[in-house]
């Protein structure tokens, strides 16, 4: 850049150009006052061909109205727009140091890496410009809907003193000016456009996270995100690309990926919903990573970075002391000659006399030109006013603004919260900020008093001092608020289940640590009663008590014969152990029973019944089996039946006997040339039945629905899969962990885990794994023509847990024929889809004996045992 002379421009003087970019000429100015008041500031002046659109001016001036509402650390503040002569300017404040875009190319030319942590304090000092922007009202509490639209390197000013600054709100485009500008025209550096922004769609806050998505990954890589020969190759990248953890660089830490790709999610919908909470998660990642990190960290390694700058500014000081003289009294007339058309009030206050003559901040505002001539007529008359005048300005700027005191020494405290995200008071006025975060600018040897508040949690205070400037870290652990819960019932001694968890306590309880705020289940279960359920919410800490009348159950019995007598019995699928005829006892009335009678021989035969409040009579008819079909030629050796059904986990019997399986099973060792009955039995549902003949020594495979009780469906075998469309077959990849797992597609056994299913129908496929001890999985796949898909499936061991409770207490347990403990008593590790047996005795009162189900994750039994 050219050799510059320093010249008036206005009421400033223009020291230093600094840069000329496509819009404006930035110049280092300083604005005089009395007494040898004088200000550094920035003035940015518009190029001409952008002062001659008036489109352009008008938009500038809106949107300059709304930048002087900024004040916040993190933006370059903006004190006027005006016009002198037909030049306009916008003036701000001038921040000593480089912008990102500089510091970025220094790295790059001295071949050093840019430090991981500042890049991230830098884009969370950004994210909290940007979120104070974006959340600005008016009077009125009416959302300003600021939107910065140009984020990049170039805008970021990092003074040497560490401070992150966004610069050119002036320019951002506000919703509410969105009539002086389509929103179709691309603003901004290209590179740095959202994909919205690059498609000439309207934009939100959004676009500006995307962008500093952009700066962050160029500072941790010192590469750019999109680049191409060609803006038009560039915008169609943005356009087009899309960014996931998985497409981002390894270099770039797991936990900074994810930020990374919530920032630069394509739609906007996908992205973080504020810049603060951005912010959040950069500045937590920060303090977990780099729990000695202090903002004086950027300040150094800035400052180590433009060393020769450095150098030269404090050549280029002596000079500026020499221009003091020259400089130390501004030229009234051509003052005169500029237009304030957009002022920050705050920084220059008015005074005005009944004359109209203007009192400020250090400069004399321009009086009417007709009036100005008659003054330079009469020049004594203008030379005392304009020593009065002086005289007046300097009295009223040492009455409004306090002598300038030297800069106390300062510190700074990184305050951090177990568990993160309480909101920080600092002498109970709120900072804004969530922990983790750093509170600076403290004075020493003060006490300060820090409340963290975070919802759900008891707010927790603690006082500091600051000793020296020392960072300081306050690590304040957060107590859960709880309540608690005084639960009875009538009769007691029900027991309490908890969000579906037993807590192994029985009324009358108290439930202490209960979550404050949300929804609690709570479950009471007593033998002999009905269920009961109530949802509850703790408010407070204040015990809450609930009283429960439980509703008794009302009992009834079946009368079961048969044609002929000696068939097993099944109530609802489980053995009764008992042949017709007999009277089954125990049943609650009001609810449908199916009743399923087996012989050895006969076909079995099922019927649902209602239990009303008298006793039921069923008599069912068995018919005889087929015969055993014998086939023309017999075949040598044996074959595998393989069985499924859906659901799965039904209690398989061939022939009338119990396999001891649930399905899916295989049974092997088949003899070849039979016909084998295969009945299926699942609590809840109504059994099934079948045929299958043996006519080869190969595997059969046969797929079965239960229709559960009360409920009418067609038919009990599943229909086959539909014919594949038009396209054909495709291929499955199954695997699982652990393997060897069986293999079902559309119900249909394929094999054992790590296979290669192929001539797979395509379209919707249903793929299920199971292995005995663990719980089945299954998923349902799209399969195109012709592809090949891979199925991985992570398997859990299949167990849960018994408990079980009788009054009075003490009584032995046989589970499965090991006797355990003594009730009450919880049995873990219960294989589940398989039936076990329970038999409880205690001296002086009858045995109690049941079997169950393991079909889902916990089960409770609560017996009053009956005295012999």
């Amino acid at each position: 850049m050219g050799e510059f002379e320093p010249k008036q421009f206005g009421k400033y003087y223009l020291l230093e150009k600094l840069a000329v970019g496509g819009m404006a000429e930035i110049y280092k100015a300083k604005t005089f006052g009395v007494d040898g008041f004088e200000k550094l500031l920035a003035v940015k002046k518009i190029l001409p061909h952008c002062s001659a659109d008036k489109e352009f001016i008008t938009m500038l001036t809106d949107e300059a109205k709304l930048s002087v509402l900024l004040s916040h650390a993190n933006i370059v503040q903006v004190y006027d727009l005006g016009k002198v002569g037909d030049d306009y300017f916008i003036s701000m404040e001038f921040i000593n140091g480089p912008n990102l875009r500089d510091i970025i190319y220094k790295c790059k030319d001295k071949n050093i890496p840019f430090p991981e942590a500042l890049a991230v304090y830098i884009a969370s000092e950004v994210c909290k410009g940007l979120d104070y922007a974006h959340r600005k009202t008016d009077q009125n509490n009416r959302p300003l809907n600021i939107v910065h639209r140009d984020i990049s390197p170039q805008n970021i000013l990092i003074s040497y003193e560490g401070e992150v600054k966004i610069v050119d709100f002036g320019i951002a485009k506000a919703a509410m000016n969105i009539s002086h500008t389509m929103a179709g025209i691309l603003k901004g550096k290209i590179a740095y456009m959202s994909p919205e922004q690059a498609l000439g769609k309207s934009v939100d806050y959004k676009t500006d996270i995307f962008s500093t998505g952009i700066v962050l990954y160029e500072m941790l890589t010192q590469e750019k995100l999109f680049t191409g020969e060609s803006q038009f190759e560039v915008l169609k990248k943005i356009r087009t690309t899309k960014i996931t953890e998985e497409t981002l660089p390894d270099k770039i830490k797991p936990e900074l990926r994810k930020i990374l790709a919530k920032a630069l999610a394509y739609y906007p919908k996908d992205r973080y919903d504020s810049a603060g909470q951005m912010q959040v998660d950069l500045t937590r990642y920060l303090y977990k990573n780099y729990v000695d990190f202090t903002p004086q960290q950027l300040a150094t390694f800035v400052k180590t970075l433009f060393e020769e700058e450095i150098k030269k500014q404090q050549e280029l000081a002596a000079r500026d002391a020499a221009l003091e003289a020259q400089t130390s009294s501004i030229n009234i007339a051509e003052e005169a000659l500029q237009e304030n058309i957009v002022h920050r009030e705050e920084t220059a206050i008015t005074l005005k006399h009944e004359a109209g003559t203007g009192l400020g901040t250090g400069y004399i505002n321009p009086p009417p030109s007709s009036r100005w001539k008659n003054i330079l007529k009469k020049s004594a008359v203008a030379l005392t006013t304009l020593a009065f005048i002086g005289a007046l300005g300097g009295a009223y700027w040492k009455f409004i603004h306090p002598i300038i005191t030297k800069k106390m020494p300062t510190g700074t405290a990184n305050i951090i919260s177990e568990p993160q995200g309480a909101r920080i008071f600092l002498n109970e006025k709120d900072t804004a900020l969530i922990t983790p975060a750093i509170l600076d600018d403290l004075e020493l040897n003060r006490e300060y008093t820090v409340r963290l508040h975070k919802d759900g949690y008891i707010d927790k205070t603690e006082r500091f001092t600051l000793e020296n400037s020392e960072p300081r870290t306050l690590k304040v652990e957060l107590q859960k608020i709880t309540g608690t819960l005084n639960i009875a019932t009538t009769p007691p001694g029900a027991a309490i289940y908890i969000n579906g968890s037993n807590t192994g306590k029985t009324t009358p309880a108290e439930i202490k640590e209960l979550e404050v705020g949300k929804e609690i289940s709570v479950r009471l279960s007593l033998e002999g009663y009905r269920d009961r359920e109530e949802k509850i919410t703790l408010a407070d800490m204040e015990p809450k008590k609930i009283e429960v009348n439980l509703e008794k159950i009302l009992y009834g019995s079946i009368k079961i014969s048969s044609t002929p007598p000696g068939a097993s019995i099944f109530i609802n699928g489980k053995p009764t152990g008992k042949t017709t005829p007999a009277t089954i006892s125990g049943l609650e009335q009001g609810k449908n029973y199916t009743i399923s009678l087996s012989k050895n021989g006969y076909e079995s035969t099922a019927r649902t019944i209602f239990l009303g409040q008298t006793e039921t009579a069923a008599n069912l008819v068995l018919k005889e089996a087929p015969k055993e079909i014998q086939t023309e030629t017999t075949q040598v050796g044996t074959a595998t039946l393989k069985i499924s059904s859906k659901p799965y986990g039904a209690l398989i019997y061939l022939n009338g006997a119990s396999t001891g399986k649930t399905t899916p099973a295989a049974i092997p060792n088949l003899e070849v040339g039979k016909t084998y009955s295969i009945r299926l039995v699942k609590e809840g549902y109504e059994e099934v039945t079948a045929t299958r003949n043996i006519s080869s020594a190969k595997q059969y495979n046969i797929a079965l629905t239960l229709k559960k009780i009360g409920e009418t469906t067609q038919g009990g075998v599943i229909a086959p899969p539909p014919p594949p469309p038009s396209g054909g077959y495709g291929s499955l990849i199954v695997k699982s962990n652990p393997p060897d797992a069986d293999i079902y597609v559309n119900s249909e056994y394929r094999g054992k885990t790590q296979a290669t299913i192929k001539n797979v129908p395509s379209g919707a496929v249903l793929v299920m794994v199971s292995k005995k001890g663990y719980q089945s999985k299954s998923t349902t796949v799209g399969l195109a023509p012709g592809e090949t898909k891979e199925v991985s499936f992570v398997l859990t061991e299949g167990a849960g847990e018994v408990t079980i409770i009788t009054t009075p207490p003490a009584a032995n347990v046989v589970f499965d024929g090991q006797s355990i403990a003594r009730t009450p008593v919880t049995v873990r590790n219960v294989r589940m889809g398989e039936t076990h047996t329970v038999h409880v005795s205690l001296p002086g009162y009858k045995p109690w004996s049941f079997s169950f189900e393991m079909d889902k994750k916990s089960k409770t039994f609560n017996k009053n045992l009956e005295k012999e």
